[in-house]
């Protein structure tokens, strides 16, 4: 459990001096970080990578799906990372140090989600005012919307592996600072999406694709998921014990802003993972499908936010692979 106070900020760590601290950061309102974060609440722990771009928060299932939420530097109203001390925690770890991108700053920590949910939303209870109590997983668990209509401002500090992750919020005068356990990763599922090259992609207009996702037959256990470089262009279809569900949609630019394929191929992926994205998609404008040469299928949600747009990403790989 999280270590909860009210007390003076001044004698909270994330006040001190960005430059003794490897990660500080501010929020003005936390319900851009609380919408993501629940898009890919389906585990109760989350890898947390932090670099001078920015935070990504990953969660992982059975091998087969990933989900990743990232937020940029200009989601926060403060952004401090310091690389020269990322840099002397990931050598005196004996952490490889450069990145498959290149970035050899980069610190990983997995954080308690469910508990980083409860710190965030602290001052909300289930009406979305500031009542206090109510677990967030069962609010979730229970389609609890959470609406935060409140501006709560968060303080983040975090000083590395071996140290507590502090959320400091302050909401009409009141402060409360959470302090969460950390642990150390472990080795994380890679799908490759990037070992294969792109031969399907496109970008909807979400509000398709959630007509769509509310049309699939729940009974099923497989979604199936295909593009051709003629008509039908893209299919979504369904069989279960209600029958066969299909939806096409043509290269109309009202549905879909643009349109690549090089290879027919059909797909079918688990209909329970699919599903895992429901709450990113109700957040965005868009989506960009891709599917790679060996099936794998990259959902990436454009969630609009007072900054700028946000991105969550789902990654799956084909049933006959994740089997």
């Amino acid at each position: 459990m999280p270590i909860i106070s009210r007390f003076n900020a001044a004698t909270t760590a994330a006040t001190v001096d960005p430059d003794n601290v490897l990660f500080t950061a501010r929020l003005n309102n936390i319900r851009p970080l609380v919408n993501m974060l629940r898009s890919i609440y389906f585990q109760n722990r989350t890898t947390c990578a932090i670099n001078s771009e920015g935070v990504v928060f990953t969660v992982e299932e059975a091998s087969s799906t990933v989900a990743q939420a990232y937020l940029r530097t200009d989601l926060f109203a403060a952004f401090n990372f310091n690389s020269t001390i990322a840099k002397e925690q990931n050598q005196a770890q004996g952490i490889e140090l450069a990145d498959e991108d290149g970035d050899e700053d980069t610190v990983y920590v997995v954080l308690p989600l469910d508990i980083l949910l409860d710190c965030l939303t602290l001052f909300y209870g289930p009406s979305g005012g500031a009542s206090g109590g109510g677990s967030t997983a069962a609010l979730l668990s229970g389609g609890n919307p959470m609406d935060l209509r409140g501006a709560t401002t968060a303080h983040v500090a975090f000083n590395g592996i071996g140290t507590d992750f502090e959320l400091m919020l302050e909401e009409r005068g009141v402060i409360s600072v959470c302090r969460m356990a950390t642990f150390v990763p472990e080795s994380s599922v890679d799908l490759d999406f990037s070992g294969s090259p792109v031969i399907q992609q496109l970008i909807i207009r979400s509000e398709w694709l959630r007509d769509a996702f509310n049309e699939l037959d729940p009974t099923s256990e497989t979604v199936g998921i295909s593009m051709a470089p003629q008509a039908p262009f893209f299919r979504i279809s369904t069989t279960g014990d209600n029958g066969s569900t299909e939806m096409t949609y043509s290269k109309d630019e009202r549905i879909l802003d643009s349109f690549f394929c090089s290879e027919e191929q059909e797909n079918r992926y688990k209909l329970a993972q699919i599903l895992r994205c429901k709450h990113a998609l109700s957040l965005s404008d868009k989506t960009k499908i891709r599917v790679n040469q060996r099936g794998f299928l990259s959902f990436q949600f454009m969630i609009p936010t007072d900054a700028d747009v946000s991105f969550v990403n789902f990654l799956f790989a084909p049933q006959t692979l994740s089997e």
